[in-house]
């Protein structure tokens, strides 16, 4: 965990399924959904007095999911990021904090919303699709030291017609194409400036979820 932002208590409890669609008389029984939960480890930097400095930093999400899907069903998806706490001595003001999670192959995204979330006092919050990303943002302000808890980004799909997987995983690419940041005030060099992560290269992909598609 970085100096510059303290991540996350773990959620207890199994989430709920956002819902399933197609269920009409006749229609087969969708497979119930499973929680899976995943600790994803970031490449972040941060500025200090003008210049970058690297941050080890790691945030943890529970995403809900089913087991297993038919080919061209339609389902759906939960991804949870943990509660927020940044660190109050180097962040005394946190706005514009994104968290971003890859669009998956093999499936195609028919809509999302945000379920949830707690803290967020006057923020706007919104979803945006971005380099290949769903990207949760939030304006803030957040105060350090105090925590928020980002909503939940619910995600009905629809499964390709071959058999296969459908994998969700973080998104980012680099600093510039972050997974994970925001923008805050440090009170002790008196400046603002970027907290910009994506997934580290040098360790190997983290799945957040697994979704079997089956003929």
């Amino acid at each position: 965990m970085g100096r510059f932002g303290m991540g996350a208590v773990a959620l207890s409890g199994v989430l709920a399924s956002v819902g399933v669609a197609n269920t009409s008389a006749g229609a087969a029984t969708p497979p119930a959904p499973v929680t899976t939960h995943s600790t994803v480890a970031y490449d972040c930097r941060t500025t200090v007095q003008q210049g970058f400095h690297p941050v080890v930093y790691s945030r943890d999400f529970d995403v809900t999911a089913p087991a297993s899907v038919a080919a061209g069903a339609e389902f759906d998806v939960t991804l949870d990021p943990t509660p927020i706490t940044a660190y109050a001595e180097y962040n005394q003001t946190v706005t514009d904090v994104q968290v971003a999670y890859a669009i998956p192959r093999d499936a195609k995204v028919k809509s999302y919303s945000l379920v949830g979330g707690s803290g967020l006092g006057a923020a706007f919050t919104w979803v945006e699709e971005r380099d290949g990303a769903l990207v949760v943002r939030s304006s803030g302000p957040f105060t350090g030291g105090v925590e928020f808890d980002l909503p939940s980004l619910a995600v009905h799909l629809k499964a390709g017609k071959k058999a296969g997987a459908v994998v969700f995983a973080p998104g980012g690419r680099s600093y510039v194409e972050p997974g994970f940041g925001w923008f805050r005030y440090q009170p002790i060099l008196n400046e603002w400036g970027p907290f910009q992560c994506f997934p580290d290269p040098a360790l190997p992909p983290v799945e957040l979820a697994r979704v079997t598609v089956t003929k």
